[in-house]
């Protein structure tokens, strides 16, 4: 199995504007205008209307908490949105979904590629005493106020889909949440499978034969077929993401008065533990040493060709104490002394 995507920044624009004018097609509805939900939530109002635009984790999560607050306490945010959000609206997912041959084909192809469409969730499939189980979980506290409603729009957006494929009832499936029963919930019990609440995990469950059963738009060569496409575009967002990541860390080594940041300084300006930026680094295929000596090449040869400082200024600005190992490391860059790099450039010039 292909290595999953690496972790997404939560500013990278990743989540289809579909589900954005979901939200506000939905809060209209309730009484919340285009502009009461779009004010202050850092989504242009332009996005919303570009068909192949895409919001960040944070824009969307921004965008949902608007959607409570609006509300004026009518709850049932996650459950409204599951059931209408269509297959086609996940774009190329939907219709890989759409093509596949069984029922199981579809829950592991959407297990393997679902961080194509909203990389915070996460599924596993297993089978136990003749049951299924689709897990889902998502990087989210239990203490979140929109963990409920991401829950509640995760289990049934997938049971809705799921339904979708087979064309028709699907009987035997249960949904089961991690918290209480919520007070809307008796609006909504009509339209949803069996829900059981203070189950421990957030699951889908249903006897394992089903996942043998037929879905009636699948073929086995559009399935290929649309499985490559993923594979593709999972590993265009792979290669994107290790670009960011890069492009990132590169943007904020800036050398201030006081030097170079430390590696764990750069993590907490960009919000995350030291640990997971030597990760996502690493996923890139670098690391933050690797990148500081880049930074370095490139900030001392501009002070060597535009500058008049001395070698040993530019030595110690660039955080080395001895004249000696800035000239040592300088020669493993370029192949050159810092003195020999200067003459070499003004003879050039």
């Amino acid at each position: 199995m292909a290595q999953p995507l690496p972790p997404s920044d939560r500013s990278t624009p990743v989540v289809p504007v579909q589900f954005a004018r979901l939200v506000l097609q939905l809060a209209a509805e309730r009484g919340g205008s285009r502009a009461a939900m779009l004010d202050g939530v850092g989504i242009p109002d332009a996005l919303i209307d570009d068909d192949g635009g895409r919001l960040s984790v944070e824009q969307h999560e921004n965008l949902l908490r608007r959607g409570i607050d609006l509300s004026g306490g009518k709850g049932g945010l996650g459950y409204e949105l599951g059931l209408r959000i269509g297959l086609t609206t996940h774009t190329m997912t939907g219709y890989a979904l759409l093509s596949q041959v069984t029922l199981g084909d579809a829950i592991r192809l959407g297990v393997e590629f679902s961080q194509l469409v909203i990389p915070v969730y996460r599924g596993r499939l297993w089978e136990e005493d003749g049951y299924a189980v689709l897990d889902i979980s998502m990087d989210m506290a239990v203490e979140d106020r929109l963990y409920r409603y991401a829950y509640d729009l995760a289990l049934t957006c997938v049971w809705s889909g799921l339904q979708t494929l087979l064309g028709g009832a699907w009987p035997d499936v249960e949904l089961w949440f991690n918290y209480p029963e919520p007070e809307y919930y008796p609006l909504y019990e009509s339209r949803l499978p069996i829900c059981r609440f203070d189950m421990g995990v957030n699951q889908i469950c249903f006897p394992a034969a089903q996942l043998s059963r037929r879905i009636h738009t699948g073929t086995p060569v559009m399935a290929q077929v649309m499985n490559d496409k993923l594979e593709r575009a999972r590993e265009a967002r792979r290669q994107q993401a290790r670009s960011d990541i890069r492009s990132l860390v590169l943007k904020h080594l800036a050398c201030g008065p006081d030097g170079y940041p430390s590696q764990e300084a750069l993590g907490a300006r960009l919000l995350m533990s030291t640990r997971t930026l030597r990760r996502k680094l690493q996923q890139a295929g670098t690391s933050f040493q690797a990148l500081l000596n880049e930074t370095r090449i490139r900030d001392s040869t501009q002070l060597l060709d535009l500058s008049q400082m001395s070698v040993e200024d530019i030595g110690l600005r660039m955080g080395f104490a001895e004249p000696s190992n800035f000239t040592h490391a300088f020669r493993l860059w370029t192949g050159m002394t810092p003195s020999e790099w200067r003459g070499r450039r003004k003879t050039t010039a």
